[in-house]
C-alpha cells in the first residue's frame, strides 16, 4: 500500500492533469471562429485553474480531498457520457472505446491519489506521537 500512496502522489496527478487539460483538452479542439466553443473553452480553463489551485494552493489532507472531489465526478461523467454514447459538441461524440481511456487513466488517477491520502493527516498524528 505504500507503495502505491508514491506513485499517487496528489500534486503530481494534479500538475499532470491540468497541464494535459489544458493543451489537449482546451487548447488543442480551440475553433476561435465558434461561440459555443469558445464557451467551453472558458469552462475548461477555468477547471484548469481549479486544478493548479488544489495542486499549489493547498497541501496535505485538504489537498487529497480536493482532487477526489474535482476529479472523481469528472471520472464519473466519462463513463457516464461514454455508456450513453452521447454525441458532443462539433465532430465530437463519447463511446466506450479507445479513445475514451487516456482521461480516463488521468482523472481516474488524480481522484484515487485524493482517495488514498483522504485520511493523511489523521494517519500522520498518531506516528509523530510514537
Amino acid at each position: 500500500m505504500d507503495q502505491l500512496k508514491k506513485i499517487c502522489n496528489v500534486k503530481i496527478w494534479l500538475i499532470i492533469l491540468a497541464i494535459i487539460h489544458t493543451v489537449v483538452g482546451v487548447l488543442a479542439p480551440l475553433d476561435p471562429h465558434s461561440d459555443t466553443q469558445l464557451e467551453i473553452t472558458g469552462v475548461f480553463l477555468a477547471i484548469s485553474v481549479y486544478l493548479l489551485y488544489t495542486a499549489f494552493g493547498t497541501s496535505g489532507q485538504e489537498q487529497a480531498r480536493w482532487a477526489t472531489v474535482l476529479c472523481g465526478p469528472i471520472w464519473v461523467w466519462f463513463v457516464v457520457c461514454g455508456a450513453l454514447e452521447l454525441e458532443g459538441v462539433g465532430n465530437n461524440s463519447w463511446s466506450l472505446s479507445t479513445e475514451l481511456i487516456p482521461p480516463l487513466v488521468v482523472w481516474g488517477m488524480t481522484a484515487l491519489s485524493g482517495i488514498l491520502h483522504w485520511n493523511m493527516d489523521e494517519e500522520a498524528a498518531p506516528a509523530a506521537e510514537a
